[in-house]
Formats: structure tokens, C-alpha cells, sequence
């Protein structure tokens, strides 16, 4: 039954939770009824002694946070000095100004240029630490590129594509990756303990402890797939998610720029009729690959097969984008914004119902469970929604 492309796909990315949405959601949810939640399609500020939410196109606060600072768009500049914790999600995002506590980060490009009181926690197609950039309690950090100017102060965790360490790390590093770069004004004041095909180490660079290293050669009979293993299980288990939740966002913002009406009455469907749609969903879970198996049968009946199997990851997707969308919506009646008519307050909703749903995920059973009924009660609610569209109007009397 849970054994769907899209509950495989989410049930991956939810085994793969980043610390970062766990921050988030725990903060988020402790101060929910404090929160302020403020989006525009171009740019958005606030400035409040609580914990500020901002959602938009361009988002940064316009003055210094005392409480916890959360912020998600096209691209997040925090350049005011935030008091608690920090959680930046967005095309770009670029730290400015100092972090008191913890600073989670997810993006295209992550560049962290001052202080961080706490912990980082980044992941991103790029993530740099520039020379300006201070860490007071140790880093995990995921890329696909990593370059690494600044100070880590206790240990640093690294997965990436490439890693580029010109910086200082007073405690211990792991660093798995393809290639690794010691610059010459590197420092690792521990060991330092390698997984990589590739490691050079300059001339100037200095490593206090020992270095240790995990190449494929040590696993002996077991070929690449061994090394593959090594590799998929020793980064940060939490990139995965990362990256997943962006794609979904992604995957939110077109579908309601693409059918704005839709998704919009469509969740609506599920509050008016939940066990409706669970039932109408599920039929179309189950009934959809049985159609294709009869249809392949017949001769003429194959393109139309094929065509039904590889529309119905698709499907999938819709109805638990839907499913997500009827958990924004909610969270618009419980904030009491309205801000949820606009776009950018609408995917800001997007983003929190979003990460809800995949932190429950990581619950045994419970998260499986979680997923599937999102996704059949959203997938009955577009059928539901599509068939209401179809009935002809009725003609007036006379």
C-alpha cells in the first residue's frame, strides 16, 4: 500500500531530515501564536522584539531580531543581527550580520560572512564560509561545492562534491567527498579523518592530530558498490531532505502559479469532505495501475498503458501538493493572516505545512502512514474538484 512512487520519494526524503527543518519546527511551533508572518511578491521586512517569520521574493529584516529570525524566498539576506536562532531557506542566502544561538541554512548558493554564536548547519549547491565568517560550537555542512575560509571552533562534519579548507578547525574534522583541498593557511587542531579519491594537502597546512583515511581500496572484494556505501552513509544525514524540500517547494510554486483557482478549491474539498476524498483517492491509487496492467492486454490498448504509468508519478504529486496545500490553508486560519491571499503568503504557508508533514515523516509508521493519507486525500480532492468543473451549468428556468 505505502510502497508508491510518491511515498517512496517523500519516505526517502524524511529519513534524510536535516536538523535545519527540525530547528524550524520546533521554534516555529513554540511560538506560533507569537509569530509574526509577513510576505511581499518583491521584498519583505519586519522588525519585532519576538520571533519574526517573513516570506517573499526578496526577504530581510529591516532591524536587529532579539528573538529567533525565520525567513524563506527567492533570495534571504539577513543583515541585522539576530538574538536566538536562525533559519534561512531560499534561492540565495547570505548571513551578514551575527547569529546569537544556532543558524540552520538550506540554498542554491549559502554564504555565511560573520558570526555565529552557536551551531551551522548549511546545505546547499555552494556553501562558502568566508574569512569573516566565526563559528562558536562546531559545523555540518553539505554541498556541492565547499570552500571553507573562515573559523569552525570545536568539530567540523562535511559532505560534498569538492571541499576547500583554507580556514581553521579547532577541533576534529570529517570530511567526505570526492576531492579535498588542504590549503596553506589551513589548520585542523584535531584529527582529521578522510573519506575522498582525492586529497591534497599544501605546503603551510597544518593537522595536530592524527589523519586517518577510508579509501576504496580497503575494502577489500567488494569493488565500488562498497565504497558507494561508505560514501551515501558517512555525510550528513540530513542533505537529502534539504534538497528534497526544496524541489517540493519548487514543485508547489508552479503548480499554483499554473492552476491558481485549482489549488486553491481543491483542498478545499478534503475539510468538506474528508472521507470522501480518502475514499475517491484511494480508488484512484489502486485503480490507475490496475487500468494500465488490463489495458496492456489488448494491442491498441499499450500506448494508452504506457501513457497511464508515466502520468502517474504526476498524479501522485498533485494530490500531495494538494494534501499540503489543505495543511496551508489551515495554518492561514490559525495565524489569522491575510497575507495567505497573496502569492508569496501563500508559499509561505507552502513552506511551513511542507515541513510539517516531513518532520512527521520521520516518524516510525506514524510518518508513512502521515504521507499516504496526504497524498490519497489530496488526489481524491482533485477528482472530486475536476469532476465538479465538468458538470454543465444548469440552464435557468424559461
Amino acid at each position: 500500500m505505502f510502497n508508491t512512487p510518491i511515498c517512496r520519494t517523500a519516505g526517502l526524503a524524511t529519513r534524510r531530515c536535516c536538523a535545519a527543518v527540525v530547528a524550524l519546527l520546533v521554534g516555529g511551533s513554540c511560538a506560533l501564536a507569537t509569530a509574526q508572518t509577513t510576505a511581499g511578491a518583491a521584498s519583505a521586512t519586519a522588525s519585532d522584539s519576538r520571533n519574526v517569520y517573513l516570506a517573499g521574493g526578496t526577504v530581510r529584516p529591516a532591524g536587529p531580531v532579539d528573538g529567533d529570525f525565520v525567513a524563506i524566498g527567492g533570495r534571504v539576506i539577513a543583515d541585522q543581527p539576530v538574538g536566538g536562532d536562525a533559519l534561512l531557506a531560499g534561492g540565495s542566502v547570505d548571513l551578514r550580520a551575527p547569529v546569537g544561538d544556532d543558524l540552520r541554512a538550506a540554498g542554491g548558493d549559502v554564504n555565511v560572512e560573520s558570526t555565529v554564536g552557536g551551531e551551522l548547519y548549511a546545505a546547499g549547491g555552494n556553501v562558502t564560509l568566508t574569512r569573516a565568517a566565526q563559528v562558536g560550537q562546531g559545523a555540518a555542512l553539505a554541498a556541492g561545492l565547499l570552500t571553507i575560509d573562515g573559523k569552525v571552533s570545536g568539530n567540523l562534519k562535511a559532505s560534498a562534491q569538492r571541499i576547500v579548507l583554507n580556514g581553521e578547525v579547532t577541533g576534529d574534522a570529517r570530511l567526505v567527498a570526492e576531492q579535498i583541498e588542504l590549503g596553506p593557511t589551513a589548520r585542523i587542531g584535531g584529527a582529521l579523518h578522510r573519506a575522498s579519491r582525492e586529497f591534497k594537502k599544501a605546503d603551510g597546512a597544518v593537522v595536530a592530530g592524527a589523519l586517518t583515511q577510508d579509501e576504496p581500496a580497503q575494502h577489500k572484494g567488494t569493488g565500488n558498490r562498497q565504497w558507494e556505501r561508505a560514501w551515501h552513509y558517512s555525510g550528513p544525514s540530513w542533505v537529502g531532505l534539504a534538497l528534497g524540500y526544496l524541489g517540493l517547494l519548487a514543485a508547489s510554486a508552479v503548480f499554483v502559479l499554473l492552476f491558481p483557482r485549482f489549488s486553491a478549491q481543491a483542498p478545499q474539498r478534503i475539510g468538506g469532505a474528508p472521507w470522501l476524498s480518502l475514499a475517491v483517492g484511494f480508488g484512484v491509487l489502486v485503480g490507475v495501475p490496475v487500468l494500465a496492467l488490463l489495458l496492456f492486454i489488448t494491442l491498441l490498448g499499450i500506448p494508452l498503458g504506457l501513457a497511464a504509468l508515466s502520468l502517474y508519478p504526476l498524479l501522485l504529486l498533485t494530490g500531495y501538493l494538494s494534501g499540503v496545500a489543505f495543511v496551508a490553508q489551515k495554518a492561514g486560519v490559525v495565524l489569522r493572516t491575510a497575507e495567505s491571499r497573496s502569492f508569496a503568503g501563500l508559499m509561505g504557508l507552502m513552506a511551513i505545512a511542507l515541513l510539517v508533514l516531513m518532520l512527521v515523516g520521520q516518524l516510525p509508521m506514524v510518518g508513512a502512514l502521515t504521507v499516504f493519507l496526504t497524498t490519497i486525500a489530496g488526489l481524491g480532492a482533485c477528482v472530486l474538484e475536476w469532476q465538479h468543473h465538468r458538470r454543465p451549468t444548469p440552464a435557468p428556468p424559461g
